[in-house]
């Protein structure tokens, strides 16, 4: 067997995702009707990769993944030209910038993650020009990261990961993560958002005659400073817990919960039944 099957082969084995289970977390075609430009989509994958890349990051989200939209939504002709070359689509077909072991940095039909867990994150007041300049950046990146399959491979799946400490963790993955892994686990989105001086996570500079505690609104005020950080690698966990991301949450079956625990619109006891039984078990009385 040649190595590029080979290693095609096994690209293809870690990043499998397993049949879902019973009742999915969510509804992509509840999501897909919320989604504007530049959203953040955090992914909670269930294949061997994505496990992998959990432990590494300690984010219950594997990677994040930047939504384009429609093709018609990106402004700039050029861009929406090379859009059209990595996925020849129709003008309703909503893409997302994603990374793969084999192909690195590339667009993929939203559709595709049908049935996957995702978190819709949206960066707070941004307007309609930055937007599209972040994407710009974003499209620009594709194909980033074909030429070191191998090695994250290596690194990914030799080094004991569990064995070491999260802060231990974070310090080799920011030391040693190549293009490839860095466009996998997010890190394109973080600079389309750094591109544009958007800050995923702040850093204040506590003045030095400023001591005792305090929270960030009260050191900018006395005096300190505040400053974008810019780290190597972003991954799913910086954009779910960044203060200036909203989460935005899309209803699912129910369009709000009734008042009144009693009103609650579920049928029996779930605890009460089989596992068999189960899997019929959830669904809305009319």
């Amino acid at each position: 067997m040649r190595s590029p099957r080979f290693y095609q082969w096994l690209c293809e084995r870690l990043q499998r995702q397993p049949e879902q289970g019973e009742w999915p977390l969510g509804d992509l075609e509840s999501q897909r009707a919320l989604l504007r430009p530049c959203d953040v989509l955090l992914m909670d994958g269930e294949s061997a990769l994505d496990h992998r890349l959990k432990v590494l990051t300690g984010s219950r989200f594997s990677r994040a993944l930047l939504y384009v939209g429609r093709p018609h939504e990106v402004a700039d002709p050029a861009l929406r030209a090379l859009l059209a070359d990595y996925l020849p689509c129709g003008p309703d077909t909503q893409l997302v910038l994603d990374a793969s072991l084999e192909r690195g940095l590339w667009v993929r039909d939203l559709s595709n993650l049908h049935g996957v867990h995702l978190r819709v994150c949206r960066a707070q007041n941004l307007s309609a020009e930055e937007r599209q300049d972040a994407l710009r950046f974003a499209i620009s990146r594709l194909g980033t990261g074909t030429q070191h399959g191998w090695s994250t491979l290596l690194m990914l799946w030799l080094i004991p990961w569990r064995l070491l400490s999260t802060r231990r963790r974070r310090r080799l993955l920011n030391r040693w993560a190549n293009d490839l892994l860095r466009a996998i686990t997010g890190t394109t989105a973080g600079e389309a958002f750094a591109f544009i001086q958007f800050p995923v996570h702040p850093l204040v500079k506590q003045p030095e005659n400023s001591d005792g505690p305090g929270d960030g609104r009260d050191k900018v005020q006395s005096g300190g400073r505040l400053m974008r950080l810019q780290p190597r690698v972003f991954h799913a966990a910086d954009f779910d817990h960044s203060p200036y991301f909203d989460v935005i949450k899309a209803p699912y079956l129910l369009q709000s919960v009734p008042v009144g625990f009693g009103a609650v619109p579920w049928k029996g006891n779930a605890g009460a039944l089989t596992p068999e039984q189960r899997r019929q078990h959830l669904v809305v009385v009319d």
